[in-house]
């Protein structure tokens, strides 16, 4: 990775997280909307923090910018619900903050060498790494937009029907991309029976279908506007996926089964990327031999049954990071991700 694109792809980012907050005045960035989220100034200035720790500080061995700020905007220092409650950059300074972080990561890039075998900077690994934590944010922040009732980015349309047979046998489940999580690695052979899995999204007629026989909650997004028949159906939970699922006799894919068919089948499947995340019936594990890199608290402490895995990114999720490895996950009850169904079923 050249230093141009390092620093084109710190650009993108950027742009992107302009754009979403640009039109917003300061009370709708500093007001909490819900206690899942942070309130967006809190994003934009961790967005910061997190880019001087690990490019100024870790890699460029300066000093803090205010050491206060390690506190504040540590994820693990305070619950997302706490968060309204802190002392927190204004927005104005929050925007001088990440601003000033960024031109001195300008400045130090060029001095960087990245073929000394360091991992951190093997392949530009690190700036990947803040590239797509901004990146990620970004969803985070769409996703305390919708909860605050902003309409946002509606998904791509369901036209396709019917199943694809995918064949079993030996595949590697995992990612050699350079910039991949620790979680994505280290790729391994998995050995799978044959199975089925749906072309399509399920859409919002037919999750409507489920809600009136089965009495089941409706979506977040229907309370606030009339969902578009053929629209894929999104903010539902892992619990309320897996019912609908059972519902019309199928069941959710693994994620295996689902990397194996965007692998082998991908281009008959539709919206497998870029519609809403996909649940699994998988819970967040580390893959066999897997290594904590760079630090532990990205993905081990959610390793268990209490997480479920989703794959293939929403309309919201930036290509970079919604390759077919990238792991996704979170608490089966939540439903403020832009999270649908694809159904899978035994052969």
């Amino acid at each position: 990775m050249s230093l141009t694109e390092l620093v084109s792809a710190l650009g993108h980012a950027r742009s992107r997280t302009e754009a979403l907050l640009e039109p917003l005045t300061d009370e709708a960035l500093t007001q909490p909307v819900s206690p899942l989220q942070s309130p967006l100034v809190w994003d934009l200035a961790h967005i910061g923090y997190f880019e001087e720790l690990w490019l100024l500080r870790r890699i460029g061995g300066r000093h803090a910018l205010s050491p206060e700020r390690d506190e504040l905007y540590d994820s693990f220092a305070h619950a997302r619900s706490e968060r309204g409650g802190l002392p927190l950059l204004s927005p104005d300074e929050a925007r001088g903050y990440v601003s000033d972080v960024r031109t001195a990561v300008l400045e130090l890039l060029p001095q960087l060498e990245l073929d000394t075998g360091d991992p951190l900077l093997e392949h530009g690994f690190v700036v990947g790494m803040v590239v797509q934590h901004e990146l990620q944010h970004g969803e985070t922040m769409a996703q305390t937009l919708a909860l605050g009732g902003r309409r946002g980015q509606r998904p791509p349309r369901v036209e396709a029907a019917g199943d694809v047979v995918v064949g079993g046998g030996p595949f590697t489940l995992g990612a050699a991309d350079p910039w991949a999580y620790d979680n994505e690695r280290p790729a391994h052979v998995v050995d799978l029976p044959d199975f089925c899995i749906d072309r399509s999204l399920v859409t919002n007629r037919e999750y409507a279908e489920f809600v009136e026989a089965e009495r089941a909650n409706v979506p977040l997004d229907w309370h606030r506007e009339q969902p578009a028949p053929d629209e894929p159906v999104q903010h539902v939970s892992f619990h309320e996926a897996d019912a609908y699922a059972r519902w019309i006799g199928k069941r959710l894919p693994t994620e295996a089964e689902w990397e194996k068919a965007v692998r082998t089948v991908g281009d008959r499947l539709e919206h497998a990327q870029g519609a809403v995340w996909q649940w699994t019936a998988s819970s967040f594990e580390g893959y066999p031999g897997f290594r904590a890199f760079p630090y532990a608290e990205y993905s081990e402490p959610f390793f268990g049954a209490d997480y479920k895995v989703l794959r293939g990114g929403s309309w919201c999720t930036d290509p970079l990071v919604a390759r077919p490895t990238f792991r996704n996950w979170d608490l089966p009850e939540r439903r403020q991700i832009f999270s649908g169904i694809r159904c899978a079923r035994d052969v």
